[in-house]
């Protein structure tokens, strides 16, 4: 069995028993690799060293933490670290810290892997074992045919950060596996890959941008080579820019202090005569959070359009907005979108319609920009890559500070001659940055720590939304699609009341429209935290409203 690999971070989420135990076999048929914990770390997710005097060194990745794998730039800003799941690995150096990893990390993986290899083994000896996959010749099994035989509902999911408190694993309860693995609301988890995890001594739920820089990503920015980016010759920005416009498929990337900063540029430079228009929603962040920068700062007039619950503007309205040539009016330059739509609710603009919109605005002359806050949640609930979420668009800007969970920073993605006004107007912004190697580092190995397990985030909320839907008293709008939820409570709970409240049980929640709340998941929620959420807003609103099913 073998696993596609993807630009970036695999889409892959979950590790198979049968996939372990065909690793095995082809270790040990190709490199005499005898040991169980080869198992963990497959030759088609490893990368060979660039340094010449190691030039028989690979990076190793472990295939349980990272089940779609990673690029060669986030394997080796990821290898310093005995949490993260990638090694440098030579024949000189021995095996010691993938044994240790394995044994310590996923022990329940290893001893279901070391019952099925003696299950088989039993019913086929060694012979079977190490036959070639295509060779079926005298009764002889190849390591190909072990899934046949293997129940696929034991999988094994990836750690969800990078530390002792959440390394024990995590699950993605998305998955049909993981569902049968429930034994019922706040029960234990049964089967492969999920061992109890500690809750967080802070549950913060006010946005994915309160997240802290993971062990691995300190790691990489106290030791990131640097140079000046205003002289552009900072080598880990460099990197960056050049990693981000690949993964979206772009010429040129260009990294920006915050999100609010890449709209800004981005709009302008596609408005880049004074007084020229772009069209928005009228729900959406550029518009009513950002403070009407594109008018004070670019000159730019906004066109605000009623966007529909599902976070999409009606094509026909978008259509008639268009300004016709007369001197009377402003010159309409682009559309802007938001993917995910934050006050819509997380929701995801469905795929075909972003594609419509780029073709709209082409065949009308004017650009499409998307902003992308969220464009990697966007990516992971449409099961595609990031490159393929925003191919209609012809600009993006992409935050990296929400859901990789990186410390500071955007980048926004388009033509070579695109991102060189950006850069320009940058620098008439105050957003230019000298020895910004230090925060691109922890931006790199976000991507290639986080980034795979976005779809965590999801299934995290989808739980708590399931829950919270069972509790009286609140009201969750539907349909969750990615990691936010918007909650609204009975009329006799007040919101400030119910955010004081379980501020005192370390649960830290902000209001929202009305009588409601926003909820956010991140990399830094884990089932446990889930869990305690639940019944902290069970007890309260039984505290005011009385027990469930009471008279």
């Amino acid at each position: 069995m073998t696993r596609a690999m993807t630009d970036g971070a695999g889409s892959a989420n979950s590790t198979r028993l049968s996939e372990l135990l065909e690793n095995h076999f082809d270790q040990k048929r190709n490199h005499r690799r005898g040991a169980l914990p080869w198992a963990f770390f497959p030759d088609r997710l490893s990368h060979d060293f660039d340094e010449a005097d190691e030039k028989h060194g690979r990076f190793v990745v472990c295939c349980v933490c990272h089940p779609g794998g990673l690029q060669k730039s986030a394997a080796s800003s990821l290898s310093g670290g005995k949490q993260t799941g990638v090694f440098r690995y030579h024949w000189r150096t021995g095996q010691r810290s993938i044994t240790d990893h394995v044994s310590k990390k996923h022990a329940d993986a290893l001893e279901a892997l070391t019952k099925a290899r003696d299950e088989y083994l039993r019913q086929h000896g060694e012979n079977g074992a190490s036959a070639n996959r295509d060779d079926g010749v005298g009764g002889k099994r190849g390591a190909g045919e072990v899934s046949d035989e293997i129940d696929d509902n034991a999988r094994f999911f990836p750690l969800v950060k990078d530390g002792p408190a959440d390394g024990l694993g995590t699950d993605s309860d998305e998955t049909p596996a993981a569902k049968q693995a429930k034994t019922g609301r706040g029960g234990a988890r049964t089967g492969a890959g999920r061992p109890r995890q500690e809750c967080p001594d802070v549950i913060d739920m006010r946005s994915d941008t309160v997240t802290k820089p993971t062990p691995a990503m300190r790691r990489a920015m106290a030791e990131a080579e640097v140079g000046d980016d205003v002289f552009g010759d900072d080598p880990t920005v460099i990197k960056l820019e050049e990693e981000m416009a690949k993964t979206f498929g772009k010429q040129a990337a260009l990294f920006v202090p915050s999100g609010t900063m890449g709209n800004l540029i981005a709009v302008g430079v596609h408005c880049e005569v004074r007084g020229s228009e772009f069209i928005c929603g009228s729900l959406s962040h550029i518009h009513i959070y950002e403070q009407g920068g594109l008018a004070t700062l670019m000159g730019a007039h906004p066109r605000p359009l009623t966007n529909r619950t599902d976070g999409t503007l009606d094509v026909k309205e978008i259509a008639a907005a268009i300004r016709p040539d007369d001197q009377h009016f402003p010159v309409t330059k682009v559309l802007c979108l938001e993917q995910t739509h934050n006050k819509c609710g997380g929701r995801v603009l469905p795929l075909d319609y972003v594609d419509k919109c780029g073709e709209f605005a082409a065949e009308h002359g004017i650009a499409l920009h998307l902003d992308g806050a969220r464009i990697w949640n966007a990516a992971a609930a449409l099961g595609v890559t990031p490159a393929r979420a925003v191919e209609a668009a012809d600009s993006v800007s992409v935050c990296l500070s929400k859901a990789l969970g990186a410390p500071v920073g955007s980048v926004i993605v388009g033509t070579r001659e695109f991102i060189a006004k950006c850069r320009r107007l940058r620098k008439a912004c105050g957003g230019t940055m000298r020895q910004a190697g230090t925060l691109a580092a922890a931006a790199l190995t976000a991507h290639g720590e986080i980034g795979p397990v976005i779809h965590v985030d999801h299934s995290r909320m989808s739980d708590l939304a399931a829950g919270l839907s069972k509790i009286q008293g609140l009201k969750v709008q539907r349909p969750v699609q990615s990691n936010i939820a918007f909650v609204s409570l009975d009329e006799r709970i007040d919101v400030k009341w119910m955010v004081a409240e379980m501020r005192k049980r370390d649960v830290v929640l902000i209001p929202w429209v009305g009588n409601s709340l926003r909820l956010v998941t991140h990399h830094e929620i884990n089932q446990p935290a889930v869990a305690k959420v639940l019944r902290c807003f069970e007890e309260l609103c039984a505290q005011v409203l009385g027990p469930a099913g009471a008279a």
